[in-house]
């Protein structure tokens, strides 16, 4: 060490400048951006021949300037707009290159004061002041002492010459890096290929999940769901399954749509919204204020107990009730005069007819799983349950309609907002109920008279049809004007039409030669003009003469209750009886004195040339034929009244010997 040379640790400092001539911080800065302007760079070798050179090279350069200027006196001078020009692009220039070599200095600047700042950081009295940063380096919020500066002395000294001790430690710690090294590029390849592996790994899980999830999507394509791409950003979930009726009301067509997306093991689940409770449409039959009859769910299961396809099935199940409940809910609004209610949820509907109970539909949408589904053993559930699917069946309808609508040629443009009224569900099931139960007790009486009139010996004859358009459905459909409605929709048409019924009854008068019959219609319909059930008695060309309508252009006689037609048809039944058809059998001794059911029987009293007149009333009430003989004096039994009465039993006199008995 002794050998080396002396002044290879000797310092080169500049000259202490006097006091009057030490430059301050900010002169410093401004003469080192100054210079590099003037040098276009940062120049580190500057010496004092090149600074003499550049002077040199300078004078000249004005010299030949200023003769250059005499010469060009000989010249053509520049024109004003020529001479602007240049001195734009001169000036445009000049501003890029400050621009440009203010830039690079900043940038000087910033990292030379970013490289003080580590030395001051070491010394906490000092402060930093925040000046000799550029604004723009300000703004980026760059941490100060994040740059430093190291210098080492790199010696090379001859191992020869080293003391034993410090050979063998340079020795230890070299083969000390050597192991280091090996260590190192043995982790790395140990992590390599550890990651390699966990990549292999997780690939062939991708692809087996998404092999699983692809054949669950195809699987679900082949059953008939309609399947569509959702939008991009979905994670795992690149297909939707739209499992709603495209033709259901907007209120539920939004909601037919399901993400199909991918669990941890490949499998598809549907979107979280579908895994709520499913609902389902639940009619009960009400006597007396007690449950006699419960439907039953549609599907049974939860859906997490359910496969992908069953799930798929459950949930359009549910939507479909919903919306059914809510389209019945909406036309409840419009039925309160048929006391149809709306409470607590649940709508009541009073069932219209005869009843010695009081009889209710009561009707709500409920969770699938609550345990009044699992109530059965009443005696009303086959009734509750065809309501329920009746219903079912007629908001399926509703849905084909509105597609057939659809894509036919629609009406004519108005100005006006066509309303589209909620499907007629309510209001054919009171229809029909308010029909069947118009109809049987009609047809159940006039069997009943029949009966009656038969056992008192009068040959008449009864013949009832519930519903004319279901007699006569085969004709209707073949001769339907829409040949591309499908026999089903045809016939669920005529459900939601007027409901008719016919009975015709030939007259106790009529001979089998020449019938005449009392027709009877019956329509029922739940809307306008008629807003129930209405009756129409047609009556034949004998009682409108024997009741003097001739010159009554209305020949149809109306009414709007059962018991009005019965009590009418007890009155005319009996007129005929009495006015026409015994006034036949006694010929010119029955005289007919007032329009009630009754005649005056004319005969001889026991004294000579003295005619006596015995009244003869029919009357006919409940199905029950009587018959009462009057006498002014006495009647061939000796007793002054005498009356019979016919209640279908077999076996009785009849009418005609039981009438001659008191009379003759």
């Amino acid at each position: 060490m002794s050998d080396a040379d002396p002044l290879s640790s000797v310092a080169l400092r500049p000259w202490p400048a006097p006091a009057k001539e030490v430059l301050s911080k900010e002169d410093m800065f401004a003469q080192v951006g100054q210079l590099t302007v003037e040098r276009k760079q940062w120049l580190r070798d500057i010496k004092e021949q090149t600074l003499l050179e550049d002077m040199e090279a300078g004078r000249d350069g004005i010299l030949e300037s200023v003769e250059s200027g005499k010469q060009g006196d000989n010249e053509d001078v520049l024109s004003q707009a020529e001479m602007l020009e240049k001195l734009g692009k001169a000036r445009f220039e000049v501003h890029n290159k400050l621009e440009w070599a203010s830039f690079a200095a900043g940038n000087a600047l910033n990292l030379v004061s970013l490289i003080l700042s580590r030395d001051l950081a070491k010394h906490p009295g000092r402060k930093e002041s925040e000046n000799i940063y550029t604004p723009m380096f300000q703004a980026q919020n760059v941490p100060r002492s994040s740059v430093g500066l190291v210098k080492e002395a790199i010696t090379e000294e001859d191992p020869s010459q080293m003391r034993p001790d410090e050979r063998a430690r340079i020795e230890y710690a070299q083969r000390r890096k050597v192991l280091a090294m090996k260590g190192s590029r043995i982790e790395a390849l140990d992590w390599a290929t550890d990651t390699l592996l966990k990549a292999a790994t997780d690939l062939e899980s991708s692809i087996r999940k998404e092999t699983k999830y692809w054949d669950e999507i195809l699987s679900i394509s082949d059953k008939g769901w309609q399947m569509q791409r959702t939008r991009k950003g979905v994670r795992n979930a690149p297909f939707a399954v739209k499992y709603g009726p495209a033709e259901a009301s907007n209120h539920f067509k939004a909601r037919g749509l399901a993400p199909l997306r991918m669990d941890k093991d490949g499998d598809i689940i549907l979107d979280p919204a579908l895994t709520l409770k499913p609902k389902t449409l639940r009619v009960r039959i009400s006597e007396n204020d007690t449950i006699v009859g419960v439907s039953q769910a549609t599907i049974r299961g939860a859906l997490d107990e359910l496969g992908i396809e069953k799930s798929i099935q459950l949930a359009r199940a549910s939507l479909f009730e919903e919306e059914m409940f809510y389209e019945m809910s909406l036309e409840s609004r419009n039925l309160l005069s048929y006391r149809v209610e709306l409470r607590d949820t649940v709508i009541h509907v009073t069932v219209p007819g005869e009843h010695s109970t009081h009889r209710k539909i009561l009707i709500d949408c409920i969770a699938q799983d609550n345990n009044s589904l699992s109530v059965d053993g009443g005696s009303q559930d086959w009734l509750a349950q065809d309501i329920a699917e009746g219903l079912r069946i007629l908001l399926a309808h509703e849905h084909r309609m509105r597609l057939f609508r659809r894509t036919h040629l629609p009406a004519p443009m108005t100005q006006h907002k066509r309303q589209q009224p909620p499907p007629p569900l309510l209001r054919t099931l009171l229809a029909m109920f308010s029909h069947l139960n118009a109809v049987d007790s009609l047809y159940a009486y006039l069997r009943a008279v029949t009966n009656t009139l038969k056992s008192a010996g009068m040959d008449v004859i009864l013949e009832a049809t519930r519903e004319l358009n279901w007699e006569k459905l085969t004709t209707t459909i073949k001769e339907a004007k829409a040949k591309d409605l499908t026999a089903t929709d045809q016939l669920l048409a005529s459900l939601i039409r007027p409901f008719e019924g016919g009975a015709t009854l030939s007259l106790p008068s009529s001979s089998e030669g020449s019938p005449e019959n009392i027709t009877i219609g019956t329509r029922t319909y739940i809307g306008p003009p008629h807003f129930g059930t209405e009756h129409k008695i047609t009556l034949p060309p004998s009682l409108i003469q024997l009741l003097n309508l001739e010159h009554d252009p209305q020949r149809q006689l109306k009414f709007s209750s059962t018991e009005e037609v019965k009590s009418y048809l007890d009155w005319i039944i009996s007129l005929d009886i009495s006015q026409t058809l015994l006034f036949k059998e006694f010929g010119a001794r029955s005289v007919i004195k007032s329009s009630e059911p009754c005649i005056s029987v004319v005969s001889k009293s026991s004294k000579k040339s003295v005619i006596r007149e015995d009244d003869l009333e029919i009357t006919l009430d409940k199905a029950s034929l009587k018959a009462t003989a009057t006498a002014h004096g006495q009647l061939a039994t000796g007793a002054s009244i005498e009356s019979f009465t016919w209640n279908g039993s077999p076996g009785r006199q009849n009418l005609k010997d039981k009438v001659r008995s008191w009379f003759f």
